[in-house]
């Protein structure tokens, strides 16, 4: 394997180690593909842009029931409202009513279908960085089964009963994480949104009680089985840098310029922790000219990517408010490296 070898390339890059050019993922909702792969007359967007990483998401299709027209049940019990959002849609019901988990079930951590397709998907991609993403992981996951407003002031006024639930969800992921890590996979993305544009959602201290020791635990295990430990986490929440690094964590995602100075933050942690994002779906890509954009990848990748430690990708999935002229320049930009 040389280094041109997109494996070998984000490997570097997370080793913080400069590699050849600096590595790119870049990934779209389901309607900006749609009007890109319109654009190029293709459905294969994967082969077009050639993309150093591959993701696969374990919160398969088949997991979720559509209980009428827009509306999917997944396996947790929620029901999400796709008929807006068609990527993730907006939850409709909370299986959690009270402060209680008797009566809830969790579904089967190792039911096959979650791992159904990875085997083929392992295979089509066996030349470049394979994760596997974990959304909802711990938060997000309580949030989506309590509602957000409920577990925010349960946290407060019920702080025993948040622990009970964080150790349930825990208890799942740790075992799902048995399953999943049997497999030929480089990475493990954990996604549980923390932040908004102004900071947390919760103070320093809940997410210290709630969610460090249990997030260190699942760090743990990815790395003690030799895979890249990697979070999504949207929004301001970079006061957490030194303490992810304390728990082991390797790849940050998705490194928001609209709420962070992505240069001073790599001169701040780049040598501890590795940055993947870097381009703004709030602002330049869907507002800027294609040239503004050609000129912002390049200045990333020469800034941030020197060094490694750096992999750049849009601060989100590419939304459909972004002109395809837009997708292309920075397409081409990454490419060219």
């Amino acid at each position: 394997m040389n280094d041109s070898d997109h494996i070998t390339r984000v490997f570097r890059a997370v080793q913080h180690h400069e590699p050849d050019r600096v590595p790119y993922y870049i990934s779209f909702t389901s309607e900006a593909a749609r009007q890109l792969g319109a654009f190029y007359g293709t459905t294969n967007l994967d082969e077009l842009i050639d993309n150093d990483m591959v993701r696969y998401s374990i919160r398969r299709p088949s997991l979720y029931t559509e209980v009428r027209p827009g509306f999917f049940r997944e396996d947790f019990g929620v029901v999400w409202n796709r008929t807006v959002d068609r990527d993730i849609g907006i939850p409709e019901s909370y299986p959690l009513k009270d402060r209680s988990l008797q009566g809830y079930t969790f579904p089967d951590p190792r039911d096959p279908r979650r791992f159904a397709e990875l085997p083929d998907f392992i295979a089509a991609h066996s030349r470049r960085f394979r994760f596997v993403n974990i959304g909802f992981s711990l938060f997000e996951r309580a949030w989506s089964l309590r509602g957000m407003a409920e577990l925010l002031v349960d946290m407060i006024e019920a702080p025993e009963w948040v622990e009970e639930l964080f150790d349930a969800i825990l208890a799942y992921n740790l075992e799902l994480l048995d399953e999943l890590l049997r497999y030929d996979i480089h990475g493990v993305l954990f996604g549980d949104d923390w932040g908004q544009q102004q900071g947390l959602l919760f103070s320093p201290a809940l997410w210290r009680r709630f969610i460090k020791p249990r997030l260190a635990q699942m760090i743990a295990v990815v790395r003690r089985a030799g895979k890249v430990a990697m979070l999504h986490s949207c929004g301001k929440v970079q006061s957490l840098f030194p303490e992810l690094i304390e728990i082991g964590l390797q790849v940050f995602n998705p490194f928001q310029p609209d709420v962070m100075d992505v240069y001073e933050i790599k001169r701040q942690y780049g040598d501890r922790l590795t940055f993947y994002g870097g381009m703004s779906v709030q602002s330049l890509l869907p507002r800027g000219t294609p040239q503004q954009i050609r000129d912002e990848a390049r200045r990333l990748m020469d800034e941030v990517g020197r060094g490694g430690g750096f992999i750049i990708a849009p601060s989100h999935h590419i939304p459909a408010d972004v002109p395809v002229e837009n997708m292309v320049a920075f397409i081409e930009a990454v490419r060219s490296g």
